[in-house]
């Protein structure tokens, strides 16, 4: 997981140093059944940030943040790209947010085809890149 916001937010808004400062800015957020998506922190700690856009797309999101609307919580994997490239920044880089497992399950039993074993040391070797 990843706090990120564009730069244009964090130089008109400031740079949260402190989950109370975090609790003070704009967030767009995800909503999943009606509810928004908590913060969670690696800590066990949990917020509910106030919203100034819910969705429950992450494109949506990842594209409200590039237009500096907002602080959002999401996948590191969606918006590295956009982190690399220095379009978003991440926020809080201090503060342990949780791992996301990820899981590979097959129908073929006990016995794992090549071809299901190299996919899944492809995306092994991929998601590594990400500390994964």
């Amino acid at each position: 997981m990843a706090l990120a916001a564009s730069p244009a937010y964090l130089a008109a808004r400031g740079v949260p140093d402190d989950v109370a400062a975090l609790r003070r800015h704009d967030h767009v957020r995800y909503v999943v059944g009606g509810r928004p998506y908590p913060v969670r922190f690696a800590d066990g700690s949990v917020f509910t940030p106030e919203g100034v856009l819910d969705t429950d797309s992450s494109m949506a999101m990842r594209i409200a943040a590039l237009n500096g609307l907002g602080i959002v919580y999401m996948l590191r994997l969606a918006i590295q790209e956009d982190l690399d490239a220095g379009r978003l920044s991440l926020v809080l880089p201090g503060h342990a947010l949780p791992t996301v497992p990820v899981y590979a399950l097959h129908a073929f039993g006990r016995h794992t085809p090549a071809r299901a074993r190299l996919f899944i040391d492809f995306v092994a070797a991929q998601l590594s890149a990400f500390g994964a």
